[in-house]
């Protein structure tokens, strides 16, 4: 069963991981140095999410993914469109979450998000 929660009702859950290696981080920079028109949260934010996962690592994994999705798919389709770069964004995190549909995608067309997706998961 899913229970729903008010954003506004949900608080941090304790940070796990008190020190999170030097490479750890750099590779957080890497990412969000690749995302940082279209993610929004500070590095501080970022790494304090890192040390409450419970497996920060996979949780790495899953961004570097993004991030190289992100990457390649903009060398091929490029734009500064900030509304499309959001798109592209929002529809990899999507994927990563396991949707697969993407009713509020409006700047990418079914092509263009099906692309994503497969590039995403390696298809």
């Amino acid at each position: 069963m899913t229970k729903s929660a008010k954003p506004s009702r949900l608080q941090d859950g304790p940070i796990r991981h008190p020190i999170l290696p030097d490479d750890f981080i750099g590779r957080i920079k890497r990412f969000k140095e690749i995302l940082g028109d279209v993610d929004a949260s500070s590095i501080e934010a970022t790494v304090d999410n890192f040390k409450r996962d419970a497996h920060p690592e996979n949780e790495l994994v899953i961004w570097e993914r993004i991030a190289s999705t992100f990457q390649t798919f903009l060398s091929h389709n490029q734009t500064i469109d900030p509304a499309v770069r959001k798109d592209i964004f929002a529809v990899l995190v999507g994927v990563s979450m396991g949707m697969e549909e993407f009713p509020n995608i409006k700047h990418l067309n079914e092509g263009q998000i099906k692309h994503l997706v497969h590039n995403y998961r390696g298809l």
